[in-house]
């Protein structure tokens, strides 16, 4: 899998030491090279821009994330809306969804360019479902919702998308790979905010309960705590949050078990894509696809 794993970095422009730079880990568009290893394909390099435009979507997503979330920081470092400003920003996301759609384009498939911005389109209605939408109405089932809109969506087109030019008969376990691998990458995220001090996180810690967001491990916490408890974390929505405040949270998350009962979950969705898989022909590619489920995991132990 390692070997794979660097020749994916290789192959979208990115060394081991400027993936360390850049932060990200670059999943995306190495699951894009892998699926089409998997199904087929024999030389990859064909389908690095195809990778590489999913990355772009991804980072797209985030800039413009930063601005509707008002965060400054970002892996550690300064996000696009802190280092320069709001409107920046937004161009500069706006941007990249452009450079993606060029790239995309490339592989004269308007089904390629359609699924991929049929993901773009899957975010937005993500994060309009929740627009001034009454915390107290949202249930589980809405955050599962978010988290397939918003990650799993993206994960499930990069994944399939070699399908429409490679081979397509392994298309759907190749989407139902990317969804649920994707839900489960998500959940990770939602408990790491929960349960990593700010430093080990690179953005502060608890930042989801302060834009009072409705995130699984948050909803399996507040289902945990009662009366003045509850209180308190609540009243930390559009708060100031002390070290004390995410010191509590944090200790909350495992003492009522929320922690667990979020991490059990996500082993679930884990589970259902590693069945996806079996779907597909024994390859190395398949196999380190298999240990991307493993290292998505490992983010949250």
């Amino acid at each position: 899998m390692d070997r794979l794993w660097l020749d994916a970095l290789e192959l979208v422009g990115v060394d081991g030491a400027g993936a360390t730079r850049a932060g990200g880990k670059l999943l995306r568009p190495a699951l894009c090279l892998m699926a089409a290893g998997a199904i087929g394909a024999t030389d990859l390099k064909r389908y690095v821009r195809l990778a590489a435009s999913f990355e772009s979507l991804h980072i797209a997503s985030l800039a413009h994330d930063d601005v509707l979330d008002r965060a400054l920081l970002r892996r550690g470092a300064a996000s696009l809306s802190g280092l320069w400003d709001n409107h920046a920003a937004v161009l500069g996301g706006d941007y990249l969804v452009a450079r993606a759609v060029e790239m995309l384009a490339e592989y004269d498939s308007c089904t390629v360019i359609a699924k991929a911005i049929r993901s773009v389109r899957r975010m937005a209605e993500g994060e309009l479902f929740f627009f001034n939408r009454d915390r107290d109405a949202i249930t589980h089932e809405d955050c599962i919702m978010l988290a397939r809109q918003k990650t799993a969506s993206l994960f499930a087109e990069a994944c399939s998308a070699p399908s429409y030019v490679v081979d397509e008969a392994y298309r759907e376990p190749l989407f139902e790979f990317g969804d649920q691998l994707g839900i489960a990458f998500q959940l990770v995220d939602d408990i790491l905010d929960v349960t990593q001090p700010t430093e080990k996180l690179g953005k502060p810690a608890c930042g989801d309960v302060l834009e009072g967001k409705r995130t699984i491990p948050i909803m399996y916490l507040r289902d945990a705590l009662t009366g003045a408890d509850r209180e308190r974390l609540d009243a930390m929505e559009n708060a100031e949050i002390t070290d004390a405040d995410r010191a509590w949270i944090i200790e909350q998350a495992h003492e009522t078990g929320a922690q667990e009962r979020a991490e059990a979950l996500t082993r679930d969705f884990a589970d259902r894509a590693r069945a996806a898989l079996t779907q597909l022909p024994e390859s190395p590619y398949r196999d380190a696809m298999d240990g991307i489920i493993d290292f998505v995991l490992v983010r949250g132990a």
